[in-house]
């Protein structure tokens, strides 16, 4: 019954979603739009795509106190990158801890405590720009203040971790192999949380976030051509990325494009413009992993599947 009604809301969603995209859109306007676009600095933003690819391996290598070579993070990142394009619900996140185990021996309670840590401190660094752009668009002192008291909770959730008294919650769990297997992830984080290692992670998450950022607003300007203030650029790319991390489709579809379409058109972008650039904007985020991911399976003589068998620690 559960299951019915997710699947039920998530088609309403959908289906919502599906008509703002595509009511009063004149497809014949979409072509023309698309080819104004700069196609040198379309392969430059492609480009900075693969840098920070490269820097999430990078962080991922740091993650890991270097037992993960550069190699291995690389693949298995552009593999996760891959697997989120066509599977919902950011499967490609487990995925890439199944890549790991079972090509370079990464034991899952492992690699599932550096993706937790990872994810913490983009959803921090995120959620603080968020805020920045919120306070920009809107200029209301209750929406900033909203949005620190989020980011307080989060930087609290943090230090909880860290204590010895989420070491002691784990004793109340009633099975004993659940209790086991957070140990192990309880342990795992208090290396990875060390005080030397949180200075490096955020070192690397920042610069992770602007290239990001680099990207985004390079094809906003440099290759649609808008002409958009800095904050304006800005605020648009914050959209898209929150749009992006909704798992409702693969790749974040339909939010994304209803996303770009929402703040692009408040500063006088036109609908179909705005379409065609989601659309552009979200292959150039994930084509570079696609190829490089099926290169690799073929490479490999892998599938989805023999990577996704299960198989104990």
């Amino acid at each position: 019954m559960k299951k019915t009604i997710m699947l039920f809301l998530k088609v309403i969603i959908l289906g919502a979603l599906g008509y703002y995209i595509f009511h009063d859109i004149d497809l014949a306007l979409l072509l023309p739009a698309l080819r104004e676009y700069s196609w040198v600095w379309l392969t430059v933003a492609m480009l900075s795509v693969v840098v920070s690819d490269l820097i999430l391996a990078l962080r991922w290598r740091s993650l890991s106190q270097y037992s993960c070579s550069l190699i291995a993070s690389f693949e298995s990142i552009v593999f996760s990158v891959f697997v989120n394009s066509i599977l919902p619900a950011k499967l490609g996140e487990v995925a890439k801890l199944f890549y790991l185990r079972k090509l370079y021996g990464v034991k899952l309670s492992h690699g599932f405590s550096l993706m937790l840590t990872e994810r913490f401190f983009d959803v921090l660094v995120l959620g603080i720009l968020v805020v920045i752009s919120a306070q920009i668009y809107w200029e209301n002192p209750t929406v900033q203040i909203s949005g620190w008291i989020v980011i307080s909770l989060i930087i609290a959730l943090f230090f909880l971790i860290k204590s010895r008294f989420s070491y002691q919650l784990i004793h109340w769990f009633p099975t004993a192999s659940l209790r086991r297997w957070l140990v192990r992830l309880h342990h795992h984080f208090q290396i990875v949380l060390a005080k030397e290692s949180i200075l490096v992670l955020t070192f690397w998450s920042v610069l992770l976030w602007i290239s990001y950022l680099f990207t985004t607003i390079l094809f906003f300007y440099a290759v649609m051509g808008l002409d958009l203030t800095f904050a304006q650029l800005f605020i648009a790319s914050m959209v898209s990325f929150v749009a992006f991390s909704i798992p409702l489709l693969p790749a974040g579809s339909g939010t994304f494009q209803a996303g770009m379409i929402f703040i692009l058109m408040q500063y006088g972008v036109s609908k179909e413009e705005a379409l065609i650039g989601s659309i552009v904007l979200q292959i150039i985020m994930i084509l570079p992993s696609t190829l490089i991911s099926l290169a690799l399976l073929q490479r490999k003589e892998l599938s989805l599947k023999d990577l996704m068998k299960e198989n104990n620690e």
